[in-house]
């Protein structure tokens, strides 16, 4: 039975940037919200195959009518809490067996029974493997889906609009404590129940196929994670103990090597795994190194601009004290001015006093004493009334450089500089908390490349290369590198001038490999550096790509033997010279197609390189055809059959010259030339030989 792989993952929101962007762009799908970033088209993401909404039967049968950036919008709304749930994503691998529409198919089916289960909407993007995922080891048969689903139930409104139960989630993203007080069954069994629901359904549509079927259940748990050893008799031990093999004792070999081959795979990607987690890790840290050093510098412009912002303040604080002191001294001044108004009235009153007493009658046009003295009363209150209301003004004007104010800004000024020494003081025990990460990464870095380094000095040791010779095989020597791969590495040391100087010291000559392989190094000729790492692993995906090459050759070597073989029967079929004529004849046809295949863009790059040199020989081949079948015309003896051939040779020559003249070598040229020249030698009677 085949072990089925599906896996799912909570999408949590984040604050500043929405994880169910990041979900979404990594499963292609298109979100116009104008929060995310729109330089991204997520529609023409490598390898989405479709994109497509799923709505729960019951909503299309309302006819609910809603967009892609519509759902996660609200989704994403209705949460409250900034690392709260929005979404989950299902990622199922889908049979490689079936077509492009079965597998759509297949995959919608699923989604629509999680949709219908849950009432939930889900977002479904069919992916195939792109050109660059197979270039990095994926298997090029890995088709897969990416399913985002809501985790809450979706509802229509009474205006015909779509909304999310704000107060409850559904029962999947519930805890175990809350499934086990409700009477469900842990999440974990919940989760087995799904994946067997897509068993189901796989096996269902892989029926009258000859395909071995899936299995929920693991490779453990299926009993076949190692192969048993055979149970031998006490017979075959004894043989087997006395040097004799048996088949049992060859069947235990044979498993016992097959075991330590799986155990090795299984070191390598663990090794691998480790190896990305590190690269991946190291870019990480270097993002936020630059994050940090950019909020580093932030901060200091922060701080210059408060410190700017505090001396501003205090030279107003100054200037607001020195004019309080001047509204003082005018108040004081006033003040003054009304008491001396005050005792210059009182004077005016004795002064008419006294004139009143002189007088002693009264005359008609003098007024009375007390009139007198009443209107010089009025008129002191009028004085002391206009300078006491001149003197409340000015002193209790609202003024924004009273005491109260100048307080309330100094707290303010106390408050932020407190707030100005906790964020100076926390950036920098992040900045050395980053920094103490990033020296770990790098001393691990250095590691790497060490090892690497080390790997490539010791490629040509008999323990990490097939001897020549000695008739070893990779399969059964997978951790070496074989012929091909050791011809890359020599290329590649050759290129970049690695190979050890004459004279070079050990030590110095391996720190400058070391100090070579630094990250831009690693990233442009990664595929090297795999293939340092795991030879195993190149070889396989090496192997699994030149496939494609090895059924496209074969296909064309068939096609072209038959053809060949029906010239050949119709020019007389004359020994090797009927042979050669045929197949010149139909080179310029075979070499077109192998050139259509080098400028197919779905055709690998490693499929490229061995068609190129394919090409090169047969175009070398013909030319030495040419040659031979021209020079043979003289062993040639009926006539007519003398003419057919050589004027077949000639429309074979001007056709391949005019396609490919222009590429020939000299070496190449000379052998058409030399196959011309005995063409236009006389000939003996019944032979074709030369005259002398």
């Amino acid at each position: 039975m085949a072990i089925v792989h599906i896996a799912t993952k909570a999408i949590s929101r984040k604050a500043g940037q929405s994880a169910v962007a990041s979900a979404a762009y990594r499963a292609g799908v298109i979100l116009k919200d104008e929060r995310y970033d729109k330089s991204h088209d997520y529609s023409k993401k490598s390898g989405v195959m479709s994109a497509d909404i799923i709505l729960p039967t019951a909503l299309k049968a309302k006819g609910l009518m809603v967009s892609r950036e519509e759902i996660w919008n609200k989704a994403e709304h209705v949460e409250g809490r900034t690392d709260s749930r929005v979404a989950r994503e299902w990622l199922i691998n889908l049979p490689h067996e079936l077509d492009e529409a079965k597998r759509k198919a297949l995959a919608h089916e699923f989604t629509q029974a999680l949709a219908d289960k849950y009432n939930i909407i889900a977002d479904c993007a069919i992916h195939s493997p792109s050109k660059k995922e197979v270039a990095r080891g994926a298997d090029p048969r890995n088709y897969h889906a990416h399913i985002l689903v809501t985790t809450r139930e979706a509802k229509m409104g009474a205006d015909g609009q779509l909304f999310f139960d704000k107060q409850l989630k559904i029962a999947f993203e519930w805890s175990n404590a809350k499934r086990k007080t409700e009477g469900l069954q842990s999440s974990i069994k919940e989760i087995k129940e799904i994946r067997q629901l897509w068993v189901d359904m796989a096996n269902k549509a892989l029926v009258g196929l000859d395909v071995m079927e899936l299995d929920a259940r693991s490779f453990k748990a299926q009993g076949v994670d190692r192969l048993p050893t055979v149970k031998m008799g006490v017979d075959a031990t004894n043989m087997e103990r006395k040097g004799i093999n048996t088949e049992n004792g060859n069947k235990n070999r044979a498993i016992h090597v097959i075991n330590q081959r799986r155990e090795f795979t299984k070191q390598s990607n663990r090794k691998a795994a480790d190896e990305r987690h590190t690269v991946e890790y190291t870019e990480w840290a270097t993002e936020r190194v630059e994050w940090a050093t950019n909020r580093h510098r932030q901060i200091d412009q922060h701080l210059d601009d408060s410190q700017q912002r505090i001396e501003r303040i205090k030279r107003d604080t100054e200037w607001a004290v020195r004019e309080d002191q001047a509204i003082s001294k005018v108040i004081e001044g006033s003040s003054k001015r009304s008491g001396r108004n005050s005792r210059n009235a009182g004077r005016a009153v004795k002064r008419t006093e006294r004139i009143l007493r002189l007088v002693g009658t009264r005359e008609p046009d003098l007024k009375t004493r007390e009139e007198s003295v009443g209107e010089f009363e009025q008129q002191a209150k009028a004085v002391n009334r206009l300078i006491a209301n001149r003197a409340n003004a000015i002193a209790t004007a609202p003024s924004p450089f009273d005491d109260n104010a100048r307080r309330a800004r100094a707290t303010r000024l106390a408050r932020e500089q407190r707030e100005f020494d906790t964020a100076a003081e926390n950036h920098d025990r992040k900045t050395r908390y980053y920094s103490g990460r990033i020296e770990s990464v790098n001393k691990q870095i250095r590691r790497i490349r060490v090892g690497y380094a080390q790997k490539l000095l010791e490629r040509h040791k008999e323990d990490n290369r097939l001897i020549d010779g000695w008739r070893e095989s990779s399969d059964d020597y997978p951790n070496k590198y074989d012929y091909r791969q050791s011809d890359l590495l020599n290329a590649f040391a050759d290129k970049f001038k690695l190979n050890k100087a004459s004279g070079e010291d050990y030590r110095e000559y391996h720190k400058r490999i070391s100090d070579t392989f630094d990250s831009p190094f690693f990233t442009e000729n990664k595929a090297i550096m795999d293939l340092l790492r795991d030879p195993k692993a190149e070889r396989d995906q090496y192997d699994a790509i030149k496939t494609h090459y090895d059924t496209f050759i074969e296909e064309l070597d068939n096609r072209y033997k038959t053809i060949d073989s029906t010239m050949r029967n119709r020019l007389g079929n004359v020994a090797d010279v009927s042979r050669r004529t045929a197949e010149s004849l139909s080179a310029p046809s075979y070499l077109k197609e192998l050139d259509n295949y080098i400028n197919n863009e779905a055709t690998a790059d490693e499929n490229k390189a061995l068609a190129i040199k394919c090409r090169s020989n047969k175009i070398n081949r013909t030319c030495q055809l040419l040659k031979n079948g021209m020079i043979g015309l003289k062993d040639i003896r009926e006539a007519d059959k003398r003419q057919t051939h050589s004027e077949a040779l000639q429309v074979s020559s001007n056709n391949f010259m005019t396609s490919y003249g222009n590429e020939l070598s000299n070496d190449e040229q000379k052998a058409i030339n030399d196959g011309l020249s005995a063409v236009n030698q006389p000939v003996r009677s019944y032979t074709m030989g030369y005259r002398p």
